[in-house]
């Protein structure tokens, strides 16, 4: 794709912002990023599905923005895969609110014939959890499939290494420009990524790390993967908001089990419970798939793939996933996530879309994906939910959502005389807190987070 053609669809991607709901309906009508640049605010004015923040941001037709980020992706050696490209991967076309765009760094390789596993799981991983993610990865990455990950702390980050140390193929989906390492001690592990595989965002270079970016980045992951498997997820883990995006896109979810009662178990069982498949190993993942895919799957390397999948803790500590040092003054065990640092870039303008579990840029919680973000203590928390977040809601949780007081808590009595069926009332309660913008309180009442 031509400068030309790149600058178009980099500006609708900037002014649509993160999984908008209007680009499908729009490219259909349009075709393409150009003819959309060209269309008169009248005419944009006729399309209903198009918000009044819409019809502003596509009105606005000076390119000097598109063209600031397609200079800088050219300066730091950052591709561009837009949605028009012929490369652009067919199973995200498929989704409801596809990227625009998506930046990428690394050797970018047609995924269109290729198996990929979503892998994904809690930052605060057990020993069994970070065994099972690393046997689990370097099993499927050793036969051919691809491993897609968030490159988070914990989990993540171990079955990203898991697929480099099999000498296989990775991709990292970022919650910030892929030119920002986050989390900071993931260094050596992004820069294996780029060398051996591919970083890729729909943020463009320079966006920081936020809150709402990570669980907007969940739908990517699922999305370019033809499974999800959930390796090591508590209850509030963000890693469930992956594998509901994995349904909602009509693919398959798998699931570990765990010791009932055990960190890290509620998540997982509660999804094998309501009807995730079973991974009891790697073969589980990969029978459905087997005959599927124009590239084979190389399954006879499978059992010496085996006899090597032990978690090999000093390549995953030199690559940054952990740390093998107990800290002073504990009985914590030396093996755990590396430490979360504080990124130093400021925040970037136009993040976008849906909010998390964790209140990141705050206080260490669980979430998928990525690490929470810190900030100094003279920054606040954001109050305001953008709109790509509403957009991004069904009726039922944005009625609920919109039913609850700014400053104080409601029962889910009160908000179940909304009108819905009372399940779905609770089922909207429960996704609004996963995904951050509900805090449950005791006795059953609500809050805005």
């Amino acid at each position: 794709m031509d400068h030309k053609d790149a600058l178009f669809w980099i500006w609708l991607s900037e002014a649509l912002g993160a999984a908008s709901k209007s680009f499908r309906r729009l490219i259909e009508l349009y075709g393409n990023a150009y003819d959309i640049f060209h269309a008169e605010v009248e005419e944009l004015e006729r399309i209903p599905y198009l918000s009044k923040r819409n019809i502003s941001a596509l009105s606005d037709k000076s390119l000097q923005h598109a063209s600031e980020i397609l200079d800088r992706c050219e300066k730091l050696g950052i591709g561009i895969l837009p949605y028009g490209d012929e490369e652009y991967p067919v199973a995200l076309k498929e989704i409801a609110d596809p990227p625009v765009v998506l930046y990428y760094l690394g050797e970018w390789r047609n995924l269109n014939a290729e198996l990929c596993i979503g892998m994904v799981g809690t930052r605060r991983m057990s020993a069994y959890g970070l065994r099972s993610a690393y046997k689990l990865s370097y099993e499927l990455a050793s036969v051919g499939a691809v491993i897609v990950s968030g490159m988070a702390k914990g989990i993540d980050g171990v079955c990203a290494a898991g697929a480099l140390l099999a000498k296989g193929r990775t991709v990292a989906v970022l919650g910030s420009g892929v030119d920002i390492v986050y989390p900071a001690h993931h260094k050596p592990l992004s820069e294996s990524i780029k060398r051996e595989g591919v970083l890729i965002s729909e943020y463009p270079p320079g966006e920081p790390p936020s809150r709402h970016h990570f669980p907007v980045r969940n739908r990517i992951i699922s999305g370019l993967s033809q499974a999800t498997v959930v390796v090591e997820a508590g209850i509030g883990s963000g890693s469930l908001i992956t594998a509901k995006e994995a349904v909602l896109q009509g693919r398959d979810v798998f699931a570990l089990p765990a010791n009932v009662g055990s960190t890290g178990a509620e998540g997982t069982n509660g999804l094998l419970r309501d009807g995730a498949k079973l991974a009891l190993s790697t073969l589980d993942i990969l029978e459905p798939y087997r005959h599927i895919y124009t590239k084979p799957l190389f399954l006879e390397r499978l059992p010496k793939a085996m006899e090597r999948s032990e978690a090999d803790l000093h390549a995953l500590a030199s690559l940054g996933v952990i740390s093998l040092t107990r800290p002073q003054g504990t009985k914590e065990s030396p093996v755990r996530a590396a430490p979360v640092q504080e990124p130093k870039k400021s925040r970037a303008k136009n993040s976008s879309s849906a909010s998390e579990r964790e209140q990141v840029m705050k206080s260490p919680k669980e979430e998928h994906g990525s690490a929470p973000v810190e900030q100094d203590a003279a920054s606040k928390r954001e109050k305001s939910t953008p709109d790509a977040v509403l957009s991004s809601l069904s009726e039922v949780q944005l009625a609920v959502l919109k039913a609850i007081p700014d400053d104080r808590a409601v029962s889910a009595d009160l908000l179940n005389s909304l009108g819905y069926p009372y399940g779905e009332t609770i089922a909207a309660l429960t996704t609004l807190e996963i995904m951050g913008l509900v805090q449950k309180l005791p006795g059953a009442l609500y809050t805005k987070a």
